[in-house]
């Protein structure tokens, strides 16, 4: 797709994931709470990344838009909504956000707190409201969750048909029950051929 700018909020451990990308230009956002991280370009939150951003204090254009962002931060609903929000305002015409953990196995994963009995176990908080919300309630928007590592979402500008906002508590059990829709949940393969024809 020749896209050239890359965005990772959450870098937390380059080695994971941003080290990996090859791309052109890429930048990584983190407060670096967990790991002492030398590759993370901007040591801050999200919120004050793009707050600089707009307000024209940081070595980039107020209007500087990225072809794939990756939201991967705090992984609480209102700050991954902010995320997103945030992104869609830097995303080129035909970019991509991509969302980790929109997918979690159950409730357990599905905790607000991180550091809860045994924070071995992966968390994946409550990111999976954001794409709930954003089936409900963006129609310029396609939403979906690839079905792979605690589900990834992608998001991409253009009209699509919202869903009926039946949980408006947003309670997990509920939503568990058809988390087909509710997540617009596809396959790898579905993925692949959906790529191939864009």
């Amino acid at each position: 797709y020749n896209f050239k700018k890359y965005l990772e909020i959450g870098v937390r451990n380059d080695e994971e994931c941003f080290s990996k990308i090859e791309c052109e230009s890429k930048l990584g956002v983190d407060p670096g709470y967990e790991f002492e991280n030398p590759r993370i370009d901007y040591k801050m939150t999200s919120d004050e990344f793009f707050s600089k951003l707009e307000n024209n204090e940081l070595n980039l254009d107020p209007g500087f838009k990225w072809d794939i962002i990756f939201v991967d931060g705090l992984h609480i609903s209102w700050q991954v909504k902010r995320d997103v929000l945030n992104s869609l305002n830097h995303l080129s015409p035909d970019g991509y956000i991509v969302l980790h953990d929109c997918n979690p196995l159950d409730i357990f994963h599905a905790r607000e707190d991180y550091q809860i009995l045994d924070h071995t176990f992966a968390w994946n908080g409550t990111v999976w409201k954001v794409i709930y919300w954003l089936r409900t309630h963006r129609k310029d928007l396609r939403v979906f969750v690839v079905d792979t590592d605690y589900g990834v979402g992608v998001v991409t500008k253009g009209p699509s048909e919202t869903i009926e906002f039946d949980n408006e508590f947003y309670e997990f059990n509920l939503f568990n029950q058809d988390k087909l829709r509710n997540l617009n949940l596809i396959s790898i393969d579905s993925f692949k051929d959906w790529i191939r024809l864009c």
